[in-house]
């Protein structure tokens, strides 16, 4: 028989051990006695709560846990109902995160995420937390502080970025942050090898967020969800290794990026110019406006992304002008796929099969799919899907009429 593993446990000094085993035979070898890397490679595959149950195995592996590199803290949603239930869990929380981060000092932590609902009177901990983070040569950052219901709160946690100095943040590759405010310091010189960045309910002016984003050369991954700049949200500089964006919900006046390796582009809000002149070949765009004119919406998104491959759109509530020229200023010859959502009131129903005008500029397009609720005030009507053959036979032939041409 060949070699093979095999763990068992010891029961009278309840201790695991793995025997390593062959056709001579060999000794017992204690787990423990594994190189340290080794330990911290298994144990860093393992959900925490696992690798804490690891501390009953044996006096020995008691505190075996620490050299898990990977540290994640979640208390929001763990509490509700009476105010003073809440406070004495929050403050259980605490204690237990300064009490684990206590056990590690002195260690690299790889990872640390911190998901807790934001109270002003413990900023203090946060900063401590923070500051632990860069002393402990920390590589991904999460800090979720949102509450559960955030709505009309204006306080935010201001993320010390002061903290951290040239060596830290050239070590740093993900970044996670929720419900903070940003300034960005003076020397600020930018995360040089930051790989994902992901920004949720953010307070930063429109200078510092282009500021900061302009300096981060190696960036991959970049979502901005619910962060109102009342301004466009742009970046002129190259980030040329960009494959990655998301614009949820924020407020802006324009989303314009230097992107040239872009791939994937998701977008739900407001009708804004989107402009990627750069961009070589975007292979999926997913798009959500807010009341929109059909023509307008489209014909703006195909002009300035012309390299779009597969289109989603989805418009709530429609209109559709009665034109079938839309101004393309070029061939769109790397579309491909595209879905229409949309959702119109019944006086636009008899323009709705202008919903196809664009394909007179997309000549090697393979599938075309259309949806179209139609709406009465706040009601559903109808879906488009529900409509007689009939219909379906002028759609099917105006789409030809068109490719014909």
């Amino acid at each position: 028989m060949g070699d093979f593993l095999i763990m068992s446990k010891e029961t009278t000094s309840n201790r695991y051990y793995v025997k390593a085993s062959n056709k001579k035979g060999r000794r017992n070898v204690k787990l423990e006695d594994l190189p340290e890397d080794v330990l911290r490679t298994i144990l860093s595959k393992l959900p925490v709560k696992e690798v804490l149950k690891t501390s009953a195995l044996s006096s020995q592996w008691r505190y075996m846990w620490t050299i898990c590199p990977k540290l994640s803290f979640n208390s929001v949603g763990a509490c509700g109902g009476d105010r003073r239930d809440e406070k004495r869990s929050e403050q259980n929380f605490v204690d237990n995160v300064n009490l684990v981060l206590q056990k590690y000092r002195g260690k690299e932590v790889e990872n640390l995420e911190v998901r807790f609902a934001f109270d002003g009177m413990l900023v203090d901990h946060l900063t401590y937390w923070i500051s632990y983070a860069v002393s402990s040569r920390t590589k991904n950052i999460a800090f979720d502080l949102a509450p559960i219901r955030w709505g009309g709160r204006d306080d935010r946690y201001i993320f010390p970025l002061e903290l951290f100095d040239s060596e830290s943040i050239s070590r740093l590759q993900c970044i996670q942050l929720s419900f903070v405010s940003l300034k960005l310091p003076t020397h600020f010189r930018g995360f040089q090898n930051l790989r994902k960045l992901d920004l949720n309910l953010l307070h930063v002016t429109r200078k510092d967020l282009e500021n900061m984003l302009s300096n981060c050369d190696r960036l991959e991954w970049l979502s901005i969800v619910r962060c109102h700049l009342n301004d466009e949200l742009r970046v002129e500089s190259p980030l040329s290794h960009l494959m990655y964006l998301r614009v949820v919900n924020c407020i802006v006046t324009k989303v314009q990026f230097h992107a040239t390796r872009l791939s994937t582009f998701e977008y739900k809000g407001r009708f804004v110019p989107i402009i990627f002149p750069h961009c070589l070949k975007m292979e999926t765009a997913n798009i959500f406006f807010f009341k929109a004119v059909f023509q307008h919406a489209l014909g703006a998104l195909l002009n300035d992304i012309p390299s779009i491959q597969n289109l989603t759109l989805q418009i709530l509530p429609l209109q559709i002008e009665a034109q079938w020229d839309l101004g393309y200023q070029h061939k769109l010859s790397q579309l491909r796929n595209v879905q229409l959502l949309v959702h119109i009131f019944e006086e636009y129903v008899d323009n709705v099969l202008y919903l196809v005008s664009f394909l007179k500029a997309a000549p090697f397009i393979e599938k075309l799919e259309v949806h179209v609720c139609i709406l009465a005030g706040s009601c559903l009507l109808i879906d488009i899907f529900d409509l007689p053959l009939c219909f379906y036979i002028i759609f099917l032939y105006v789409i030809s009429q068109i490719k014909s041409e």
